[in-house]
């Protein structure tokens, strides 16, 4: 028996997870091309052998936007699995898991503590994780994917507790300890932050600050005013 029409429109707008992402915000209004922009130099970097760099961009700018599209071209590229990390707040953790899911992105996101019960298999197709920096999360985690490779890791507020503050008294921090290990080998690191300088100054898993991505922020963004107001009495 053949495929359904409803069947192969679903097949193919797996392999071109990005550009229906990229259709769901111009249905929205919203604009894309600063997106593509970040999206289009990640992959540009990656292709010229860096496999551990930043995205920085100002804050409020739609950075969770660009992760889902930047997560969805991931995977069109052939990676497996993507983790995205995010601080130690189960609040935050679902904010950002839900955007993720009404994104209708495949496949769907899911919670660390889906993934890590032995029945769910990573042997085989797509999938995209979440789990807090937390020493505990990201040791079971650890244990979960030991065996899977070419992981991409994508950094969410990557200045906070990911960089090694332990580095200057030639010890490591857990979370960085652990961050390390996920990556392994083979991975790839994305860090995303709108405040990069502490990544750059302990060279967090050797990122290569020269092939470091800007997002720039939409053309109505006004977060710059709200977070960064001049001081009209100087």
């Amino acid at each position: 028996m053949g495929l359904s029409v409803s069947q192969l429109r679903a097949i193919a707008q797996q392999r071109d997870r990005y550009q229906t992402q990229l259709n769901r915000l111009k249905a929205l209004g919203k604009q894309t091309s600063c997106i593509e922009a970040a999206v289009s130099s990640a992959c540009d970097t990656l292709g010229s052998g860096t496999t551990s760099f930043v995205i920085y961009g100002e804050p409020q700018s739609g950075k969770t936007e660009m992760m889902i599209c930047l997560t969805a071209k991931m995977l069109d590229d052939g990676h497996r699995v993507v983790v995205h990390l995010l601080n130690d707040s189960v609040q935050l953790l679902q904010q950002n898991l839900d955007r993720f899911q009404r994104s209708k992105l495949s496949p769907a996101a899911r919670n660390f503590s889906d993934v890590i019960d032995p029945e769910y298999s990573l042997s085989a197709g797509y999938h995209v994780i979440f789990c807090k920096k937390n020493a505990s999360d990201l040791t079971k985690l650890n244990q979960k994917l030991e065996r899977i490779g070419d992981k991409v890791i994508i950094d969410d507020e990557a200045d906070f507790a990911t960089p090694n503050a332990l580095i200057n008294k030639g010890d490591v921090t857990k979370i960085n300890a652990l961050i390390k290990k996920l990556i392994s080998h083979d991975g790839i690191y994305i860090g995303v932050t709108a405040t990069p300088a502490r990544l750059d100054l302990n060279n967090t898993f050797d990122n290569d600050n020269e092939k470091w991505v800007n997002f720039p922020p939409h053309e109505a963004y006004t977060g710059q005013d709200v977070f960064f107001p001049l001081d009209t009495d100087v």
